[in-house]
């Protein structure tokens, strides 16, 4: 579905919960975030041939739980370029490498993004922020209701968390884009969610 010119996202329902949602940002090229599960990608790929994107030029990943991609091997093998935080490699069950060193900001044609580190759910955890539209993909940092990503599996850290909480508020974003469920759209809400967030990591 595309909500921008540039920005596309598909997200998914109860017939795919264990994938995760993916995000596409178009201008000369074509970046892919978190491409999810083999189950859901046959639907992704169709509803991105609905919407005109035949050729994808980069996979980046938030993170590297299985959710979120295992579809990445789909299209590396039509020749897109994978990008994501090497500290993720120690909590993955894939055997990924990463194409590309990914800095604080990567260029796509006049679209820029900015690469934010926001470890907590795992050690790489990657938020992708589009200043121009005012867009936090997030992966599993956060999700609609104030629910944080889970802090109680291998690599996760709950102190971390509540600091990239911190960093993506101050962001003041008009919509975020979790990993899981629907898109958050308002600078109010948002960062009510995301204080209900730390309240809730601050005192578990």
């Amino acid at each position: 579905m595309r909500l921008f010119d540039k920005v596309y996202a598909y997200t998914w329902g109860r017939a795919f919960y264990d994938s995760s949602n993916c995000y596409i940002i178009r201008d000369d090229e074509c970046v892919l975030i978190d491409p999810g599960t083999f189950k859901s990608y046959t639907n992704l790929f169709g509803l991105m041939r609905n919407d005109g994107i035949e050729r994808v030029d980069f996979v980046f990943n938030t993170h590297l739980h299985r959710d979120h991609c295992e579809s990445n091997v789909m299209f590396m093998g039509k020749g897109a370029l994978l990008g994501f935080d090497e500290r993720d490699r120690e909590v993955s069950q894939f055997s990924f490498s990463s194409d590309l060193k990914l800095g604080r900001t990567f260029v796509v044609g006049n679209t820029e993004i900015e690469v934010i580190r926001t470890p907590g759910h795992s050690p790489g955890s990657l938020t992708f922020y589009l200043q121009e539209f005012g867009i936090a993909i997030t992966g599993d940092l956060i999700f609609e209701g104030g629910v944080v990503g889970r802090f109680d599996v291998y690599g996760s850290d709950r102190k971390q968390m509540i600091r990239s909480l911190e960093r993506i508020r101050s962001l003041e974003a008009e919509y975020i884009m979790p990993g899981h469920k629907r898109v958050m759209q308002g600078r109010e809400g948002i960062d009510m969610l995301i204080e209900r967030g730390i309240e809730f990591l601050t005192f578990y």
